[in-house]
């Protein structure tokens, strides 16, 4: 421990140190509520990401199929080229959002969650030494 809880030396010390550390303690719980938060919608967002590349995909494949029929009309031709092209730009684009995952950022994203985690070890630990060293104090 870091801290030296003998050093309060009244409780109305105590319940000042324990206010200003539960303070504190709410705002990295908050942190981690919102940390956890953009977890679950980063897994929705990547598990949504990975469905529409797969359809994107399998669109791409299937215009390729159908502009590979020679029996088309121009008309059908032209329809089919202009959707392959979405569904194709499409495809790309969810293919980097896919391949740009990890890296720099979600390391960082890894020692901020863990950060916080410690602070909130840490503060709980302090309020509850605080609260021990106020109740061992004469009234």
């Amino acid at each position: 421990m870091a801290y030296d809880v003998n050093t309060l030396k009244t409780r109305p010390q105590c319940l000042e140190a324990k206010d200003k550390l539960e303070a504190e303690l709410d705002g990295y719980q908050n942190r981690n509520q919102n940390l956890d938060f953009q977890d679950r919608r980063d897994g929705r967002t990547d598990a949504s990401t990975a469905q529409r590349l797969a359809k994107a995909t399998s669109q791409v494949t299937y215009l390729t199929e159908q502009l590979a029929n020679t029996g088309l009309s121009e008309k059908d031709r032209l329809r089919f080229e202009d959707q392959l092209d979405t569904a194709t730009y499409q495809q790309k684009r969810l293919s980097r959002r896919a391949t740009n995952a990890g890296g720099a950022e979600d390391f960082l994203a890894e020692v901020d969650a863990d950060q916080v985690d410690a602070q909130v070890t840490l503060l709980s630990g302090a309020i509850a030494a605080v609260q021990a060293r106020h109740d061992a104090l004469p009234a």
